[in-house]
């Protein structure tokens, strides 16, 4: 066996005892696994004897073990049978993050064994059970700059129109949570309860909608596109103000627990209730009819139907509602904080597959208007539809056309919207699939078409004519490859040529990078070449590669080889 194989085999057996250790009902067990990742993962615990790193590792261990502990119950579990509620113990506690401390590292491990398939790095034994891994490319961990540019974008952009937005609509924030906290009760000294106004709803309703604006996926499609009849704008609704129940829930735990410092937040953070209660609650406050709201639930539930494949994609974000027994939803904080999106998109595509593939095609709309928010200029003449060009039994589109009467510039863009992937290999493999080889075979086409043509017949083909009012030279042509979500893979070489970007990555380049000349279409050009990640490596230092770390199960080990 090669390394890897004989560190998976490893794995399937140590992974043999995940779901088997807990005594008791699974309906349990599951309920605790949602409270321990409810306060470990969107609240960091403060421990004097861990640093930072540490204590993010634990929490990538966690992200990357809830899945696969819960599993094994949830597949267990007697959906029609509703059990009393469980107060969660110290020992429970214990036992819980144990558990999913234990299956993170097991998933880690595999996770970086999908690494080496994906040709990204090396597993080598070192010794008896010691094994290591090491990188097989320079460039390891690129994928790292289209996340800081989604970073960027949060921060610099969507922070300001929060600000914006807050301005417009002040609330006293002060006041408003010193009355809330009036009304929050700790009865028997370790649950919660508490009432609410109508000024504390609209205030925490407030904070979920910009809570929402920092979250990636939200804007995947139009707010008029029809999922089962309903608009995505009604599922955007709902999820927002589940959020803000959310942060409004969470504060009110807090403040228990600076009361009663006795108190286990997992107690108190996750809430369960009946599902038709949650329906007609949120269908009342809404004044949607109660079918409507079911079926948006539908998409934000981890259920029996659709557990199975939701829970093998690596680290995947928990759901906002997990079905348990006797018709009983369990509300996770962490599903509530970490990305709803990724469910709901999911669960969109699995149930609406008709509705899904033609929000599809209303995509390259939205993306060319949002592109052309960048060329304001009079003399940027901008082409409101894709062009098909057809030569010498070639035939190809270009979906976005932006020509300079100034300075002659022509650019030509290639819009590429891909659904993000976060840790599958086999997401992964499928973006690049989709990507490169169809946009180099577009450049080609491209080159071949340009260099069989006259400047007046380019013109011509793309329409361009039709908005001048004088003959122009076409002086220089710049081509774009612009992907919605990621551009940079490890180990995927780029044509130079071309000015290849992330939709983040154009937004960063242009905030980031000063130029001096009056061509907008060609500074376009520049700034993103001059934000490819080899060059970004030399300015600011290459990035720390991912996975630079010892995972320790006891009598295995798998570490980086430096």
């Amino acid at each position: 066996m090669t390394p890897s194989e004989e560190l998976s085999f490893i794995l399937n057996e140590k992974s043999k005892i995940i779901g088997k250790t807990y005594v008791g009902p699974s309906y349990h067990v599951i309920q605790n696994i949602i409270r321990c990742i409810d306060n470990l993962l969107p609240f960091p615990p403060s421990l004097n004897e861990l640093s930072a790193g540490q204590i993010e590792h634990i929490q990538e261990l966690i992200s990357f073990g809830w899945p696969r502990l819960l599993k094994p119950y949830y597949d267990d579990i007697n959906i029609e049978t509703h059990l009393p509620f469980q107060v969660m113990t110290d020992d429970l506690i214990q036992w819980t993050i144990s558990n999913l401390i234990f299956s993170g590292k097991i998933e880690l491990c595999r996770q970086l064994i999908s690494y080496e398939k994906a040709g990204l790095l090396i597993i080598d034994k070192h010794a008896e059970n010691s094994f290591t891994f090491s990188y097989s490319n320079e460039f390891t961990g690129i994928e790292q700059y289209d996340r800081e540019s989604a970073e960027f974008y949060k921060i610099e952009i969507v922070n300001k129109i929060v600000d914006e937005r807050r301005k417009a609509k002040p609330f006293d924030e002060k006041k408003i949570k010193s009355e809330f906290e009036k009304l929050i009760l700790n009865p028997l000294g370790q649950l919660i309860s508490y009432d609410t106004t109508p000024e504390i709803d609209d205030y925490y309703n407030e904070e979920g909608h910009y809570r929402l604006l920092m979250m990636q996926g939200y804007d995947d499609f139009d707010n008029k596109d029809i999922f089962g009849g309903i608009e995505y704008s009604k599922y955007i609704d709902v999820v927002e103000l589940i959020i803000g129940v959310g942060i409004k829930h969470s504060e009110a735990c807090f403040m228990v627990k600076q009361r009663n410092n006795k108190v286990n937040l997992e107690n108190l953070l996750t809430y369960t209730q009946t599902k038709a209660r949650a329906i007609n609650d949120y269908a009342n406050y809404l004044g949607w009819d109660t079918a409507v709201v079911q079926q948006i639930f539908e998409t934000i539930t981890l259920t029996k139907e659709n557990y199975d494949y939701y829970l093998e994609y690596p680290a995947t974000p928990p759901p906002i509602f997990v079905e348990v027994g006797g018709q009983l939803l369990m509300r996770s904080i962490a599903g509530c904080f970490a990305n709803p999106f990724s469910i709901l998109n999911r669960e969109l595509k699995r149930k609406y597959k008709k509705d899904y593939d033609k929000a599809l095609n209303n995509r390259e709309n939205r993306f060319r208007k949002e592109l052309f928010l960048f060329f304001p200029q009079e003399q940027i003449v901008k082409i409101q539809r894709e062009i098909k060009i057809s030569f010498e039994g070639i035939k190809t589109d270009i979906d976005a056309i932006v020509f300079d009467k100034q300075t002659g510039t022509l650019g030509l863009f290639q819009l590429k919207w891909q659904d993000p992937y976060a840790h599958s290999m086999k997401e992964r493999f499928s973006r690049i699939t989709n990507l490169f080889p169809k946009a180099n075979e577009w450049i080609s086409k491209i080159r071949q078409w340009i260099a069989a043509n006259t400047e007046q017949t380019i013109l011509n083909s793309l329409q361009i004519d039709k908005e001048l009012v004088k003959p122009v030279k076409i002086n220089e042509i710049c081509v774009f490859i612009l992907s919605r979500n990621q551009i940079n893979f490890t180990g995927v070489e780029l044509d130079n040529t071309v000015a290849w970007s992330s939709w983040y990555q154009l937004i960063e380049s242009n905030a980031k990078i000063k130029t001096m000349f009056d061509d907008p279409i060609r500074e376009m050009y520049v700034k993103i070449k001059a934000f490819r990640p080899e060059f970004r490596s030399s300015m600011e230092g290459k990035k720390e590669k991912p996975g630079e770390l010892e995972i320790d199960l006891g009598d295995v080990k798998l570490s980086h080889k430096k």
